[in-house]
């Protein structure tokens, strides 16, 4: 520390210079940083990132030129040449910088730039750039700044950059009318910078006393070309948010599009079982008149008991359809039967399984009995098996579809396989992904279905599938199975 009063002052505020310089190069390399690893506008974060290291470079030689006295410091020479260095990529940095960010079109005067001083450090280091010698300038605070003299190629060299970094402003400025509010607030913000410049090149040629303007420079620079980012990544990240929740309320349409399509698919079906339902009611009822006139003690109680069958059967179906249309909401936990919900789904695929002619096999035991949401349950059986009819519609081999229970202390597991042309390996391994598909024009939509109705329980889905080998869905159930009595599982078989 210089023992004078004026030294001590001035390396009081040099060195407060210096250390607002690493503190806020640092803070914004540091935050850039984690930027440049976060978010998309990584090429942009890395550009800024390598300004702000040539600020800090130059900030660093910059403080060290500041002397009491006219005696050049201890390594005065390395300190010129890295200032000098350090500023002319600060020049082209800016350049490129400036260019992306305002859409300025500047690519070919851009790389123009970076070819002529890509060598700079070069030049520099063999004395071609500065000379050895200093001019000690008067500072208006007191003390001395020891510049250095540049030679004639330094000259041309500083020169072609003050062209270069007023040029790209001639140029936006030109854009203006095109330019967003936030690219016109920024270009306001850095044209501070082009009266710091002029300053500083009137007090270069000793029209003013020194003034230390160009730490003052890069700061306005960095923090508005950082605020402009900040701006435009937080723009960004609005409208990801904003295309997100687009894509989720387009997803759930999907979803409830599918779920109305597999009610579709078998609507048919629906239909001529109802129609045989009520065909039968009618036949009932007017076979119990008919003997009711004939014979006034007549008993009509066999008649009326097959037409309540019929119509619960019928109310059944009505059941079944509202519970699939129905929105998602939490569980509702009931002891299910698998094997009921196996002779719902053949119903409900109606005409679907005979043509071409499809065997539905149900080995799942009718005393098996699983704590699950029964709406979901029709659901995951529903889908798989209308996939397993779409995707036999074309094979040639056996057409079969079964149902299989695997005996588990802990788990329920239920099995659902087809003998169909089974599934390459890359479409097995990322089915349950949203819109994969194995149809034709599928959308995937009711593959996310099962997989959801899966998760719903806590459960995991396992496919097993080979070409030529047919396909296979193990479901497992956390919840332990339980056996009905005897009793109750012919009541469910009788059905």
């Amino acid at each position: 520390m210089w023992k004078d009063t004026t030294g001590g002052y001035m390396h009081g505020w040099t060195q407060a210079i210096l250390w607002l310089s690493v503190g806020l190069y640092g803070y914004l390399i540091v935050h850039h940083a984690l930027q440049a690893l976060l978010s998309r506008e990584r090429g942009l974060n890395l550009w800024l990132i390598a300004f702000l290291v040539c600020c800090l470079v130059f900030s660093f030689v910059d403080v060290q030129m500041y002397q009491p006295t006219p005696v050049p410091p201890r390594n005065a020479y390395t300190y010129a040449v890295g200032q000098f260095v350090a500023s002319s990529f600060c020049a082209v940095v800016f350049v490129q910088i400036l260019n992306q960010m305002l859409y300025l079109r500047l690519e070919r005067w851009v790389r123009a730039l970076w070819a002529i001083t890509l060598p700079l450090p070069v030049f520099a280091v063999l004395g071609w750039i500065v000379a050895p010698d200093f001019e000690a300038r008067p500072i208006l605070l007191g003390g001395q700044y020891i510049q250095g003299v540049s030679t004639g190629l330094g000259l041309v060299y500083s020169v072609l950059y003050l062209t270069a970094f007023l040029g790209v402003f001639v140029v936006a400025y030109r854009r203006w009318r095109q330019l967003t509010l936030q690219d016109r607030l920024l270009l306001a913000a850095l044209s501070v910078m082009v009266l710091l410049i002029v300053t500083d090149m009137l007090v270069y040629y000793g029209v003013l006393t020194f003034v230390p303007t160009w730490n003052f420079s890069y700061w306005v620079v960095s923090l508005a070309l950082s605020i402009r980012l900040n701006a435009q990544i937080y723009q960004l990240t609005r409208d990801l948010h904003q295309a997100n929740r687009e894509l989720q309320d387009a997803y759930r349409q999907m979803v409830e599009q599918e779920r109305l399509s597999a009610i579709g698919q078998v609507v048919r079906g629906i239909v001529h079982d109802l129609k045989n339902f009520f065909n039968n009611v009618q036949s009932l009822s007017d076979v119990g008149i008919m003997r009711a006139k004939r014979d006034p003690n007549f008993d009509a109680t066999r008649y009326f008991e097959n037409i309540r069958g019929a119509t619960e059967q019928a109310h059944q179906y009505l059941i079944d359809l509202l519970a699939m249309t129905r929105e998602e909401g939490d569980l509702e936990l009931s002891e299910v039967a698998p094997a009921e919900i196996v002779r719902e789904v053949e119903r409900l695929s109606g005409a679907r399984l005979f043509n071409p002619p499809i065997t539905l096999v149900n080995n799942i035991p009718l005393t098996l009995r699983v704590q699950a949401d029964r709406r979901y349950l029709m659901q995951l059986f529903l889908n798989l098996t209308l996939n397993a009819i779409q995707a036999m519609r074309d094979w040639h081999g056996e057409r079969r579809i079964e149902y299989e229970w695997v005996e588990h202390p802990e788990q329920t597991i239920l099995v659902i396989c087809d003998t169909g042309s089974g599934m390459p390996p890359e479409v097995r391994d990322h089915l349950f992904e949203r819109a994969v598909t194995t149809r034709q024009h599928g959308s995937g939509i009711g593959l996310t279905l099962v997989h959801r109705a899966i998760e719903k329980h806590n459960g995991m889905i396992q496919v097993q599938s080979s070409l030529g080998q047919g396909t296979s869905f193990v479901c497992i159930f956390p919840t332990p199975p339980m056996c009905a009595a005897l009793s109750e599982a012919a009541v469910v078989g009788a059905a």
